[in-house]
């Protein structure tokens, strides 16, 4: 490594730096938005597409634009649905839409359109609506008076704000939360299209308005394909965040790495500077080739590693860890010190 021509070592750096990062950023880039509603969706599906069909029949349309989401009702754009909560009484704020399941009588969907500008804050807001609790078996909330025993549930949620989403799932006739969107739902990789009419593609497309099906038809028909419609822009609006922490992340840890080797080349350097060490002729720059040289098959070993605990921390630092042992042995075995022998 030492007599490679620098351009060689160089190439062995970069791969050095980049190979560990490929599982890490494999994992990154499957992370989608829907992904919370890959299970069981905890009657969402029906729930939603009631809602879609209600907000057509409003002749509602919602449509991004320049990484916001605006209102329209019957084609006029009218953002001031998107109401402001008073934050002393955001728990008990009235629900823009609502799907009342008609055999449980009860609430299975709250759907909010918030005027909400701070969105680093928008699971506050989640939980304040949660706290908000309905007696079983009907639409009725808790109040103080309820009799001893009475027992509640808590409704899945969506809130819609000009900025997010935010969407949370509870298991039925429960109050216990089992699934909550990723964080970082924004507009601005969304489609302008009105998403109104992309959740009820399916429907439109299957002539289900034009034979005039009801209600209950659309959604006992096509409550899955809404859903996997819905899973769709879940995923559009994580992009934004995806790409940036995919980025981010990628970057800090092709820094770290590529700090891990320069600093070992230094320390080759430093182990080697004993007055009976044969390798004292060793110049800094040529140090720094035998580290970059060295980290090659460590790299390698970190990427299957890395592959194998699915890109998660040990991996990640496997890497460091190899590259590390590499050097100390290097430096202990072939750098070592030769002393007179008696």
């Amino acid at each position: 490594s030492k007599e490679s021509p620098w351009w060689v070592a160089a190439i062995f750096f970069v791969f050095a730096v980049i190979i560990p990062l490929v599982p890490s950023f494999v994992k990154m880039s499957k992370v989608n938005g829907g992904g919370f509603l890959s299970g069981y969706n905890y009657g969402l599906d029906t729930s939603l597409t009631g809602v879609a069909y209600d907000m057509k029949e409003d002749k509602v349309q919602l449509k991004a634009k320049n990484g916001l989401l605006h209102y329209y009702v019957d084609g006029v754009q009218d953002d001031e649905y998107f109401v402001i909560p008073d934050n002393d009484y955001i728990e008990t704020a009235q629900d823009s839409y609502r799907y009342v399941n008609s055999e449980t009588h009860q609430i299975d969907l709250r759907v909010f359109f918030w005027g909400i500008k701070n969105t680093d804050k928008l699971s506050k807001y989640v939980n304040a609506v949660a706290s908000q609790k309905f007696v079983r078996d009907s639409t009725v909330p808790k109040s103080a008076d309820d009799e001893k025993g009475t027992k509640y549930y808590i409704p899945n949620i969506v809130i819609i704000t000009p900025k997010t989403m935010a969407v949370a799932l509870y298991k039925s006739n429960t109050t216990t939360r089992v699934q909550t969107s990723n964080g970082g739902l924004d507009w601005y990789k969304t489609s302008s299209a009105d998403l109104v009419n992309r959740l009820l593609k399916p429907a439109i497309k299957g002539g289900a308005y034009e034979r005039g099906d009801s209600r209950d038809e659309i959604i006992y028909r096509y409550r899955a394909k809404v859903l996997k419609q819905f899973i769709g822009i879940c995923n559009e609006t994580y992009l934004n965040q995806k790409n940036r922490t995919k980025w981010s992340t990628t970057g800090i840890y092709a820094g770290i790495y590529a700090g891990v080797i320069l600093f070992l080349g230094l320390m080759i350097f430093v182990l080697t500077r004993g007055k009976t060490n044969p390798f004292k002729f060793l110049n800094v720059w040529d140090c720094q080739k035998i580290a970059w040289w060295a980290g090659f098959t460590p790299a390698v070993l970190g990427l299957i590693l890395s592959f194998i605990f699915s890109g998660n921390a040990i991996g990640q630092m496997a890497f460091i860890l190899l590259i590390s042992l590499r050097v100390m042995w290097l430096s202990m075995k072939q750098l070592r010190p030769m002393y007179n022998q008696q």
